[in-house]
């Protein structure tokens, strides 16, 4: 566990080194090369992208000073990984235009970490005091990942009204509005492939935790590894 928690130090400093690079990058565009744009999208809204990254970084910390939430080293460094990938990978070098599988490839990973999120809420805050049914404590958690995702959905929606982005991607690449299924496109598969990644989360917890003898569950504990063990 000790070198999973190193492992988690080294990926936050150079996930954090990599935001502050951003900032200072499109500062710098900004400031000194007299550029508006970026791609399609504002280069103040990528700053305050990586701004959020750096932000986002931040929330373990002040769940767990209020001891609603604490990580595992293991999820915590999922949670990082996939900070780099989305925000920085995805927004920041484009990865959602140059491989068109990203965007769904993320979505589908955040619908399994947030299972797991959500599934450490509960066991751990409001569902402390009695041990519940499996099947409520999987169906709170697929609506609670399910809700955050469509949470983001809805925040997607408003930065392209609002700020005139593309996050929705309701634009081609020449800049014409798509219009009719191909502009619900984007939005309808983010929301089913999270809901395939929480599924897969649910099925890899039930297979480990109801049809494996304790035997086995001891000589693989990956999935224990997201729930137990030393905390963050």
């Amino acid at each position: 566990m000790k070198k999973l928690e190193a492992v988690r130090n080294h990926l936050e400093i150079a996930v954090s080194s990599c935001f502050i690079a951003s900032i200072l990058f499109y500062c710098s565009e900004h400031f000194f090369a007299h550029v508006s744009f970026y791609g399609n999208d504002p280069v103040w809204f990528f700053m305050i992208q990586a701004l959020t990254g750096i932000i986002a970084i931040m929330v373990p910390y002040k769940l767990r000073m209020e001891n609603k939430l604490k990580l595992s080293p293991l999820l915590y460094c999922c949670y990082l990984i996939f900070l780099f990938a989305s925000l920085f990978l995805g927004e920041l070098c484009h990865f959602y235009t140059l491989i068109p599988s990203w965007d769904s490839l993320l979505h589908f990973s955040s619908g399994f970490l947030l299972f797991f999120v959500a599934l450490e809420w509960l066991q751990k805050t409001i569902l402390q005091r009695r041990a519940p049914e499996i099947f409520s404590l999987l169906f709170l958690s697929l609506c609670i990942s399910l809700a955050i995702g469509g949470i983001w959905e809805i925040y997607e929606f408003m930065s392209d009204f609002i700020f005139h982005t593309n996050m929705q991607r309701f634009l081609s690449m020449n800049g014409e509005s798509l219009i009719g299924r191909s502009a619900l496109i984007d939005t309808m598969s983010d929301l089913i492939f999270g809901l395939l990644g929480t599924i897969l989360g649910i099925a890899c917890y039930v297979y480990e935790h109801k049809y494996k003898t304790r035997e086995s569950v001891q000589e693989l504990k990956v999935l224990d590894s997201f729930l137990e063990g030393d905390e963050f």
